[in-house]
């Protein structure tokens, strides 16, 4: 009876799965409906594994169903997205091909959406991940726990060398304390830590390490580095750039909700800018974006941030819609 019970219970939570694939896919995804997946995921360890099971079979029938539709069009009629408020239904398999094929011959918002104003189907995918402006604190176990930043996204992963996460993308601060290494994949290295605390960064292809405690191994194609306190690693699939000295209460100032640059360019200050707060800055002035900046400003206040940047360097902004401001 119980073992019915839990089966009808995993049928259920697949079937909800599968309806937020088709809703995702359907092209009328909005933020809200990625934010409600997003909560649908986090309700349980088997609500998660059910989304990723759901979305690899769907991705990895979309070539065959491609093929399909070529060979008769009529296949690929899109049906009428339903709009619910939870995933109650289970879509038939005419809106199931023609979520997979429009896939293959279009570009969905629900994989680019525009100006990254909401999740992607691959970043809702992630074992753990938070929104903009969110941060997260995980215990993997008495010996580990991460605190992750706004937009970041990781994933368990069990290696040769123990137990760790993939950064994916993001933020975190790693704070390890064990006899066995603890591991974290970001970019094209591996970082390994028994008793350390330190932060990785991986917001594009270089990934950043800074060992704030303790000491931190890096290794990255065939090269071994040895970071320790106070020292800060810049690598990416080329190859790493030369350690160099930070001051580890700046690069931890996020956690206490601070944001701190000093002769940053300006572009970058909008890239992190961007990371916070929701919505999208646009900066249309690239002579502009490279001029170096010193700001300090809480995470919660960056709207005060563009403000400040208006006052002091002379930036003209324009707010539009849906949170868009366009800088010249």
């Amino acid at each position: 009876m119980f073992m019915s019970a839990d089966r009808n219970a995993h049928a259920s939570i697949r079937e909800q799965a599968d309806a937020w694939w088709a809703r995702l896919r359907s092209g009328r995804a909005t933020r809200a409906d990625a934010e409600a997946l997003r909560q649908w995921c986090a309700q349980s360890a088997e609500h998660a594994r059910a989304w990723r099971e759901v979305k690899k079979a769907w991705e990895a029938l979309e070539p065959a169903a491609a093929r399909a539709v070529q060979a008769d069009p009529s296949a690929a009629f899109p049906e009428r997205p339903r709009r619910v408020a939870a995933p109650a239904y289970r879509p038939g398999r005419r809106a199931f091909v023609a979520g997979a094929v429009a896939a293959s011959a279009t570009t969905f918002l629900a994989f680019r959406p525009p100006l990254g104003l909401w999740p992607s189907v691959a970043e809702l995918g992630a074992d753990y991940r938070t929104g903009t402006g969110e941060q997260r604190q995980v215990a993997l176990s008495d010996q580990v726990s991460v605190q992750m930043n706004t937009q970041t996204r990781m994933n368990l992963k069990a290696g040769e060398a123990g137990d760790g996460i993939e950064l994916v993308a993001g933020e975190a601060e790693i704070l390890a304390g064990s006899q066995r290494p603890f591991a974290v994949y970001a970019g094209a290295g591996r970082l390994l830590a028994r008793s350390a605390r330190f932060n990785v960064r991986h917001t594009g292809p270089q990934v950043c390490v800074s060992c704030l405690e303790g000491t931190v191994d890096v290794d990255l194609a065939g090269q071994h580095r040895v970071l320790e306190r106070g020292l800060q690693l810049v690598y990416d699939a080329q190859g790493a750039r030369a350690a160099v000295a930070v001051d580890p209460a700046s690069v931890s100032a996020w956690r206490s909700g601070a944001l701190i640059f000093t002769d940053v360019p300006l572009a970058e200050v909008i890239d992190e800018i961007n990371r916070y707060r929701p919505g999208r800055v646009i900066l249309r002035n690239a002579e502009m974006g490279r001029r170096p900046v010193q700001m300090r400003f809480a995470i919660h206040q960056t709207d005060t941030a563009l403000t400040m940047i208006r006052e002091l360097y002379g930036a003209k902004l324009t707010a539009l819609p849906g949170n868009i401001v366009l800088m010249s």
